[in-house]
């Protein structure tokens, strides 16, 4: 996932979402805003649902400010899986939720503080008591542009998963945060 990360991005993040930005009257918001605003969306979606993937499209259903992208714009961020992908679009910043059919739920972010992102994620765990270990933390280099990986597994519930980060500071990187659940199979 990591390596897809960079070279997705640069081809299909921001050209599908480059559009967007036309239509969202952008401040130049402080990158801790950012931070929170991807980890809020996730912690809200991703992580609430993590156990219940027909409550997650519920509460998808339910939130208005939620886009859905049409089928063929929606298959630059599903990478030839299945899945559906909204855009999350706000005074803010530039966001996505997708969610794939094997109940993989991602946030991306399209400018958020690499060590915000980190930071705001690891005070809610701490903070709420997540059942939340985290279980590796590595940084490397891909194709010119840095990247950190953080993962963290549950130790506890009905469904165990995990949790991981993945962002950068490069400029040059169009997403500079994704955080995602995923079944931990």
């Amino acid at each position: 996932m990591v390596r897809v990360f960079c070279g997705w991005t640069r081809r299909t993040f921001g050209a599908v979402l480059l559009t967007l930005s036309a239509a969202v009257a952008l401040s130049a918001p402080a990158a801790a805003d950012q931070a929170r605003e991807a980890v809020g969306l996730f912690v809200q979606s991703c992580l609430k649902y993590v156990e219940d993937s027909g409550d997650l499209r519920a509460w998808i259903d339910s939130t208005p400010q939620l886009r859905k992208f049409p089928p063929q714009q929606a298959q630059a961020f599903l990478e030839g899986k299945r899945g559906d992908v909204w855009s999350a679009a706000n005074d803010s910043g530039l966001f996505a939720l997708v969610l794939f059919n094997d109940d993989t739920c991602t946030v991306m972010a399209q400018q958020a503080s690499a060590d915000q992102v980190s930071l705001v994620f690891s005070e809610y765990v701490r903070r709420k008591n997540l059942p939340l270990d985290k279980v590796g933390d590595r940084r490397e280099f891909v194709r010119s542009i840095d990247q950190r990986e953080e993962v963290y597994r549950s130790n506890d519930g009905r469904i165990l998963y995990e949790v991981v980060l993945v962002t950068s500071k490069s400029p040059h990187a169009l997403v500079q945060a994704l955080l995602s659940t995923r079944p931990n199979r």
